[in-house]
């Protein structure tokens, strides 16, 4: 028990300089840090390369065509290897323990049809971005106990603009406007803080909370008051919070 209470601790300060830092224009507060580290952590990937290198989008963790390539060759049970690559198809085959368990491919007439191509990205980097629907299909058929159970996707899969090497582009990632860090909130405030029905947080199913954030994030959108905002940062830190508890 001592083990992971100070493992968590050490997980609540990187968060928080991480956050302060101002490094990464995707963190909106030190919650949301600490979730993507502790999102590596499961997945065996130092805390830098988990906030550079992981998102939570949509509830789901998305990673970097390079950070999944990385998991996969560094895991003693798998291997891949390239068999077809050019700007039209990418066909990787998958290994387990040496033995050839399947292939997984994405071609140019899948990217068209699904309204890719049009992307700058897609234009400039077509090969690139073949490969980083296959290594991410591929895992999620033939790799997926390296996650945890739990199914990957790249940036680019969840509508998200990414650059060449499959991360997250920040440059259009709009600055936040100046605000205050919010103070530590500890996981027993986290559970008691209330929804609009007066149910605490504790109580909910996790797809809940993950919608709720949806709402609360809309709602940070629109014009209100210092005292609103702070108040729905406060909310989104809780949720953050007990779902990085929970993973």
């Amino acid at each position: 028990m001592s083990n992971s209470i100070v493992a968590w601790k050490e997980i609540q300060s990187m968060g928080d300089v991480f956050y302060k830092s101002g490094m990464f224009k995707d963190v909106a507060s030190a919650m949301q840090a600490m979730v993507k580290i502790q999102a590596g952590n499961e997945l065996g990937l130092p805390p830098f390369a988990s906030m550079a290198g992981i998102n939570i989008i949509q509830g789901k963790p998305v990673l970097g065509a390079n950070v999944i390539a990385t998991l996969i060759k560094n895991d003693p049970r798998y291997n891949y290897r390239i068999v077809k690559g050019s700007d039209t198809v990418c066909e990787i085959e998958f290994f387990e323990n040496s033995d050839a368990i399947g292939t997984a491919s994405f071609t140019i007439e899948e990217a068209q049809k699904a309204g890719l191509t049009g992307k700058d990205n897609w234009k400039k980097y077509p090969s690139d971005m073949l490969f980083a629907r296959a290594i991410s299909r591929g895992s999620r058929r033939h790799t997926p106990g390296i996650f945890g159970g739990s199914p990957v996707y790249t940036p680019d899969e969840l509508n998200v603009e990414v650059d060449p090497e499959g991360y997250i582009d920040t440059e259009f990632i709009e600055d936040a406007p100046a605000r205050q860090p919010t103070a530590s909130m500890s996981l027993e405030t986290a559970l008691e803080v209330t929804n609009s029905d007066g149910e605490t947080y504790g109580t909910l199913e996790t797809d809940k909370l993950q919608k709720m954030t949806i709402g609360i994030n809309k709602g940070l959108k629109n014009d209100i008051n210092q005292d609103q905002r702070d108040e729905y940062q406060m909310k989104l830190d809780a949720i953050a919070l007990i779902l990085a508890s929970r993973r």
